[in-house]
């Protein structure tokens, strides 16, 4: 029979080298897998909803799990992964999911600023399971993707209104308006592509050479002073070519970039007003995207 694409097993295989991890503890029906692997050489710690079992619902098994990976990364001082499609709290455990959820949050923010926190949503994951991305640094969304907190069914119960998952809370409703998703992926691999580069960029900020090539960024500039121009030109020939470079929050407040890449081989984080949009000007989404950026280097000693 065919293997279920939703299956956590084959998700986490596509996002560690050669497809290679170890269980941290045994599978079993709780919703949850957490493993061991690497990614480009990194050794990382992963978690996975298994949305084969109850849409991934979360209870007070599988949250133990979750909190077990976080013992884990932190021991090691290693990033964690999250992998995301979650129907929520699990029904049949009553209050006690919720509590359990806390307990999650609980480690999230424990390690928050301490070990890099990544996470792809490759469905809908809602509920409590909408608070677990939220919390982390770095939140990779795929095309399947949902993050909401309630439902399209209760939004109609509540405010009459007529909602689907996608406006709800897919990729457009994160593109522009929230701020929550960092990335929005076009297709399902380029996701997985951006968590593995996203890894090795905190995991393995290397050491920056001093044999930096000396670049003309004037071509990058127009002559004249009252003239706009789009920065993105400019960044891209200060950093490295050829290696790791993602821009996050790149759709929302538009005029301040953010990228992370390389530069002489090191990881280092650039910001910069993009007088293409606003003329550039710091308004508040854009102090919150900088200010956001600016903390998340500080907590792992990325240059700025």
């Amino acid at each position: 029979t065919a293997i279920d694409p939703r299956d956590p097993e084959l998700r986490i295989a596509r996002l560690v080298d050669e497809g290679k991890f170890e269980f941290l503890i045994p599978r079993s029906s709780c919703g949850v897998i957490a493993v061991t692997g690497l990614v480009k050489g990194n050794k990382v710690v992963i978690f996975a909803s298994d949305a084969t079992v109850k849409s991934g619902a979360l209870g007070v098994d599988g949250s133990k799990v979750i909190v077990s990976a976080y013992k884990a990364a932190m021991g090691a001082q290693v990033p964690i992964i999250g992998i995301w499609h979650s129907g929520g709290a699990r029904l049949s455990d009553g209050v006690a999911s919720l509590d359990a959820f806390g307990e999650v949050f609980q480690s999230m923010i424990s390690a928050s600023g301490r070990i890099p926190q990544l996470s792809l949503v490759l469905g809908p994951t809602a509920g409590g399971g909408a608070y677990g991305p939220a919390l982390t640094d770095v939140v990779v969304l795929a095309p399947e993707g949902r993050i909401f907190v309630t439902g399209p069914e209760v939004v109609k119960s509540v405010t009459g209104e007529d909602i689907d998952m996608a406006l709800l809370g897919g990729p457009e409703a994160h593109k522009k308006n929230s701020g929550l998703a960092h990335i929005i992926a076009p297709t399902e691999q380029a996701a997985f592509d951006d968590v593995r580069d996203l890894t090795a960029l905190f995991a393995n900020h290397g050491f920056m050479s001093p044999d930096v090539s000396d670049i003309d960024l004037s071509v990058c500039v127009p002559d004249s002073k009252i003239r706009t121009y789009e920065v993105h030109p400019l960044i891209d020939s200060l950093l490295d070519q050829e290696t790791e470079h993602i821009e996050l929050l790149s759709m929302w407040a538009p005029n301040m970039t953010t990228i992370i890449g390389r530069l002489g081989g090191a990881t280092v984080g650039v910001i910069a007003n993009n007088p293409a949009h606003l003329a550039g000007v710091l308004d508040a989404a854009a102090g919150e995207k900088a200010a956001r950026f600016v903390r998340t280097c500080d907590a792992f000693g990325i240059p700025l």
